[in-house]
């Protein structure tokens, strides 16, 4: 942040770094991760120019905090360390076109916005979140990516989104929000899934498929209060992991017990 901003800042002060008055060369050297902030009394205008200077920086976070579209459509590859290997961007609002150019060694890309980006742009993308469009044209120019991860907000498909998504060899999957999505039939052409997060999902009521998934670790589900079928969840071998948290009276019943019992890890609550 910058320094006349530090009055407002609600987190600590020991690890903020003041762009206007950065430390010494070889303190730079040294830093990994950078989350970029500023308060809405004072939004960032532009990417400061230090953040180029940071030549061991692989995970950048510009907001959540006060940051304008001006900010994101002034972004340019050239203002980014070569180093850099995750970026997440949280615009305040609307939809937001990658025009900052060739991104050739980014790993993983986040934005809280509806996305538009050719895919000649992230040749080694493998983790990709984002808000969809309605047409799907995200997740057609998604397929030509190397993605192992893939979360999506506002999710606006119904089970059709998984046919579109069938040729991505994916690991982990994220359907984070939505009021379509009543079934997860056609889950089981993603065999290769390790981790499923379903979250805000309204309308979900039939997780079934999910028993199709012989590799499936980790299980994330968070207030989905319409699942009929939660005794699933005691036919998948491979699970060790399962977050189940906050989806009301959908007869868990005695499968709590067992489930505790016998994963690795469980998050349990609000759930019954």
């Amino acid at each position: 942040m910058h320094s006349r901003q530090r009055a407002y800042f609600p987190g600590s002060p020991d690890r903020v770094l003041l762009y206007d008055a950065p430390p010494d060369e070889a303190t730079l050297a040294t830093i990994e991760d950078v989350h970029l902030w500023a308060p809405h009394e004072d939004p960032l205008q532009e990417l400061p120019a230090l953040i180029a200077r940071l030549p061991s920086l692989i995970h950048l976070s510009v907001g959540p905090g006060a940051i304008p579209a001006s900010l994101m459509t002034g972004l340019r590859a050239d203002m980014l360390p070569a180093s850099l290997r995750h970026l997440s961007l949280h615009p305040e609002q609307g939809a937001y076109t990658w025009k900052a150019g060739p991104m050739p060694r980014l790993e993983a890309l986040t934005v809280d916005a509806t996305f538009r980006f050719e895919p000649e742009e992230f040749p080694t993308l493998i983790s990709l979140s984002t808000v969809p469009d309605r047409r799907g044209v995200l997740l057609d120019r998604a397929l030509r990516l190397p993605l192992r991860e893939l979360n999506l907000w506002n999710v606006p498909f119904d089970s059709s989104v998984f046919d579109r998504i069938a040729e991505l060899p994916l690991l982990a999957l994220g359907l984070l929000g939505g009021r379509t999505l009543k079934t997860l039939s056609g889950i089981e052409q993603l065999a290769g899934l390790r981790s499923l997060r379903l979250k805000n999902q309204g309308m979900l009521q039939a997780i079934r498929p999910v028993a199709a998934l012989p590799g499936l670790e980790r299980l994330d589900i968070q207030y989905c209060t319409r699942i009929a079928d939660i005794d699933v969840l005691g036919e998948l071998p491979a699970l060790q992991e399962l977050t189940l948290v906050g989806c009301g009276n959908i007869g868990l019943g005695d499968l709590e017990h067992t489930l505790r019992a016998g994963l690795r890890r469980t998050n349990i609550a609000a759930t019954q």
